[in-house]
C-alpha cells in the first residue's frame, strides 16, 4: 500500500479511542497522519484553538455513563473546525439525547446502531463497535474455535438459551413468560442485580478457557478476563456449553426504546455459532439488522412482531414464536435455516473496523483531496 502523508492538517482527538482508530487510517488507507499534526485530549485543547492548520478535524467519543463535559468541549472546537466527527459505541437514552443537540453542519456521527427520527445537518453512519470488539477474539485469535467445540446435533435438552442478564423491564416481562409457559423448554439465568459477583450468582461459565484476574470483581461481563490466554470482555465469550445444550437463542437486547436500535455482544454471539435467534428489543431491530447486510428467519417463524409499535404486544408476538419452534421439528428448522445462518456468520466474520475506517475516510477525504493530500 503506498503512504499518502498528510500535511498542514491539525486534528483534535478528545479521547484515546479517537486517537486509536485515526491511527488505523494508515493500516487500511494508506493516508498518513504525522503525530505531531495530533491534539490528544483536554490538556491539548487550547493548542488545537490556537493552531494555524489550514485544516482542522475535531473527534469526540461519547462517555458512558452519560456525562456532558465533552459537549463544552466540542462547543468550543466547533467554531475553528472544518468538520466534527463523534463516534458513540453505547445508545441509551440519555446519549441519544446528547446526539440530537449535535445536529449542526459539518458533522458526522457514528453509533453503533441506527435512530429512528432522523437528523436535519449531521450525518449518521454505522460503526459497529460491538461487532468489532465481540468478534475479534473468534476473528482474529482462533477463529477454528467455535467450529471445533459447538455441536451440531438435534439431540440436544432444550430448545432456547434464555441468558437475561441483569434486570430491566423487559427482560422481567421474557422471565415471567418464560416460567409461566416454557420453563421446562430453556436454560434460562437472570441475575438481575448490578452489584453482586457474577461468581455468586446463576451466571453459566465455560467450562474450559476462563482465567478470572485477581485485579478485577466480576459485578458485571464487561471485566477482563484470559479466555485461552487472550484478554477479553466476559460479555464476548461465546458460551459454547450452552449452546451445545440447546438448539435457539432468544436475544434480550440492552434497550428496548422504539427510538433507537443498539446492537451489542448478545447478538453478535449466537450469530457466530451459527443459531437461529429470536429478538426481544425495539421496534425495526431486525429490519435494521438486515440493512447491516444479515438475514433473518421469516422463511421460518412470523417476523412481524418487528412491526409491532407497543412495547408488549411486540415482545409477546416474539415470545409465541419461541413458544412455535419449541413444538416444531429441529430437523425440519435447521434445513431450512442452514443458508441463513451461514451467510451470516461469515458477515460477522468480516473486518468491520476496515468497514468503519473507510467510512471515516469518506468523511474527512473531500477536504484533504482539496488543500492537504501530498504524495512525497
Amino acid at each position: 500500500m503506498k503512504i499518502v502523508p498528510i500535511k498542514n492538517v491539525g486534528v483534535y482527538h478528545d479521547s484515546d479511542v479517537n486517537f486509536w482508530h485515526f491511527g488505523r487510517i494508515q493500516d487500511y488507507a494508506g493516508l498518513s497522519f504525522r503525530a505531531p499534526d495530533y491534539f490528544l485530549k483536554s490538556d491539548n485543547l487550547n493548542n488545537f484553538l490556537a493552531s494555524t492548520y489550514s485544516v482542522k478535524f475535531a473527534n469526540y467519543h461519547v462517555a458512558f455513563p452519560a456525562n456532558n463535559d465533552w459537549l463544552d468541549r466540542f462547543n468550543l472546537t466547533y467554531p475553528y473546525v472544518n468538520h466534527s466527527i463523534i463516534v458513540c459505541s453505547e445508545l441509551h437514552q440519555e446519549t441519544i439525547e446528547q446526539l440530537y443537540t449535535l445536529d449542526l453542519p459539518n458533522v458526522s456521527i457514528f453509533v453503533c446502531g441506527y435512530i429512528s427520527k432522523p437528523f436535519v445537518h449531521a450525518k449518521i453512519y454505522q460503526w459497529m463497535d460491538w461487532f468489532i470488539t465481540s468478534g475479534d477474539f473468534y476473528r482474529r485469535c482462533n477463529p477454528a474455535l467455535l467450529s471445533e467445540k459447538i455441536t451440531n446435533t438435534d439431540n440436544k435438552e432444550k430448545f432456547f438459551d434464555v441468558l437475561l442478564g441483569c434486570q430491566r423491564y423487559h427482560r422481567d416481562y421474557i422471565n415471567d413468560y418464560i416460567d409461566k409457559n416454557l420453563a421446562d423448554q430453556v436454560i434460562k439465568t437472570y441475575f438481575r442485580r448490578w452489584n453482586v459477583d457474577l461468581r455468586q450468582t446463576d451466571h453459566i461459565f465455560e467450562s474450559n478457557g476462563i482465567e478470572f484476574l485477581e485485579e478485577n470483581n466480576y459485578f458485571n461481563t464487561v471485566h477482563i478476563v484470559k479466555y485461552y490466554g487472550h484478554k477479553m470482555n466476559l460479555s464476548a465469550i461465546v458460551p459454547i456449553d450452552i449452546y451445545n445444550r440447546t438448539h435457539y437463542s432468544l436475544v434480550a437486547e440492552t434497550n428496548y426504546s422504539n427510538d433507537f436500535n443498539f446492537y451489542t455482544e448478545k447478538i453478535v454471539k449466537p450469530i457466530l455459532a451459527k443459531r437461529l435467534f429470536v429478538v426481544i428489543a425495539g421496534k425495526h431491530y431486525l429490519k435494521n439488522l438486515r440493512r447491516l447486510g444479515f438475514q433473518t428467519f421469516n422463511n421460518v417463524i412470523d417476523e412481524s412482531y418487528d412491526e409491532i409499535d407497543d412495547n408488549e404486544t411486540r415482545w409477546n408476538h416474539a415470545l409465541q414464536q419461541v413458544a412455535r419452534l419449541c413444538d416444531s421439528s429441529i430437523d425440519n428448522i435447521k434445513k431450512q435455516i442452514s443458508t441463513i445462518t451461514e451467510h451470516n456468520y461469515n458477515l460477522m466474520m468480516e473486518d468491520w473496523n476496515e468497514k468503519f475506517i473507510h467510512s471515516v475516510v469518506d468523511v474527512i477525504d473531500p477536504y484533504l483531496n482539496t488543500y492537504h493530500k501530498v504524495v512525497d
